[in-house]
């Protein structure tokens, strides 16, 4: 009912307005499905998801290497005390005359603790964050029109490697800053029951590394002590943000290859118009279509959103069987006509009639009328993907049948 109220009331506002031969129009904002460009075979709606975390591995790793390098230099450390013990020993037995000879002569003295150095211990690294990968999938994945189950035909599987960098080093000649690269892969791989392999790889390109930049200062050890105090912080501010990233992009991923996402559009929907009024038929057809548009965003709903449709577009062709476009004084003249062309292209589209769809805009680029031509081109892109994704789908359903 809000749509014929709203339908009335903007024919209302247009019916005194206008000269002989004009042509009205108005947006028309709706929603509706988008196909899956890749659907599952045989448009299968449901799936479950696997999740393998290998970051704990390799933190583990990481840890047990880092414990090795501390205890060579710890063990370097003990076999040069342990020298230096036994050299004090046998300086500690000699007699106090050889002692002074050995002084004078070679300048030996008691070898001291202090001529022992511990080597320097390498910086601990950041490791990875442990993370439960399948609560991370759950929180960050929503697949729309799809089912989850336990016995779902298609398998969706996210493996997290875990976060991995370089470490930061000092960039600049008066003006520094730190610099370091890091990454956080997410891989995804999409397959059958049967063992088809639907997708396999890392998303938005995660398994490349990200260059961070840290700081900026004309005093370099001011720059190493503020580095000092946040290089675990920041690293792992970007391990998260880098993961909410990579999330991000697998879900509009799966959503655009698989899902049946809800979508925002608008069209403008062109009606003839004499000096007193809009035409009549063309007022009615608006109302069908704004009707027949507002039902596309359930699919449960298309039939009837297709009966509104067909009964605008029955209007618009009748009224294009009038069309001179040499009689600008015409009822279809030229400029009408192009909106007509224009409303069939839209309304075609979303009925499935792809030849139609070809015709009409055909038509506009024959009539030459500009307006049309450049909002024909704003939409081209619009057009070829939902008809490739239609296709796609019907491809995938006639599955069902072999």
């Amino acid at each position: 009912m809000k749509y014929l109220l709203l339908c009335l009331t903007t024919i209302m506002c247009f019916s005194f307005s206008g000269y002989a031969q004009k042509v009205k129009n108005e947006k028309v904002e709706f929603s509706y499905v988008q196909y899956p460009s890749e659907p599952f075979p045989r448009a299968e709606r449901n799936y479950k998801i696997e999740a393998e975390a290998t970051n704990q591995d390799v933190k583990a790793k990481k840890k047990k290497e880092y414990d090795e390098e501390v205890a060579k230099i710890d063990a370097k450390y003990e076999e040069e005390l342990a020298a230096l013990r036994r050299e004090q020993a046998v300086y500690d037995s000699s007699s106090t005359g050889s002692k002074i000879a050995s002084n004078i002569l070679l300048g030996d003295k008691r070898p001291e603790l202090s001529e022992i150095r511990k080597g320097t211990y390498p910086v601990e690294p950041v490791y990875p964050k442990v993370i439960d990968g399948s609560a991370v999938v759950h929180s960050k994945i929503k697949l729309s029109g799809l089912k989850e189950t336990d016995d779902a035909p298609v398998t969706i599987k996210f493996t997290f490697p875990g976060m991995d960098y370089t470490e930061a080093e000092i960039i600049g000649d008066s003006v520094y800053h730190y610099s370091y690269t890091i990454k956080n892969p997410v891989k995804l791989t999409v397959s059958t029951a049967e063992g088809e392999i639907l997708y396999d790889g890392f998303v938005n390109n995660s398994d490349t590394y990200k260059t961070i930049k840290y700081g900026k200062e004309t005093d370099k050890y001011k720059l190493m002590k503020n580095w000092k105090g946040t290089r675990v912080a920041n690293i792992q501010g970007n391990e998260s943000s880098i993961l909410k990233d990579n999330m991000k992009s697998a879900n509009t991923l799966l959503n655009s290859k698989y899902g049946y996402v809800v979508k925002e559009s608008e069209f403008k929907i062109f009606m003839g118009a004499s000096k007193k009024d809009i035409y009549t038929d063309h007022a009615e057809a608006f109302n069908n279509a704004i009707l027949g548009y507002n039902l596309l965003e359930n699919e449960a709903d298309y039939t009837e959103a297709k009966e509104y449709l067909d009964a605008s577009i029955e209007a618009w062709e009748l009224s294009l069987k009038e069309k001179d476009i040499k009689n600008k004084k015409a009822k279809i003249n030229a400029k009408v006509a192009g909106g007509l062309h224009f409303n069939l292209t839209a309304s075609y589209l979303f009925t499935k009639n792809f030849k139609k769809v070809s015709y009409h805009s055909s038509q506009l680029k024959v009539l030459g009328e500009g307006k049309y031509e450049r909002r024909l081109k704003d939409i081209d892109d619009f057009i070829r993907d939902y008809k490739s994704r239609y296709k796609a789908f019907s491809a995938a359903l006639a599955q069902r049948e072999e």
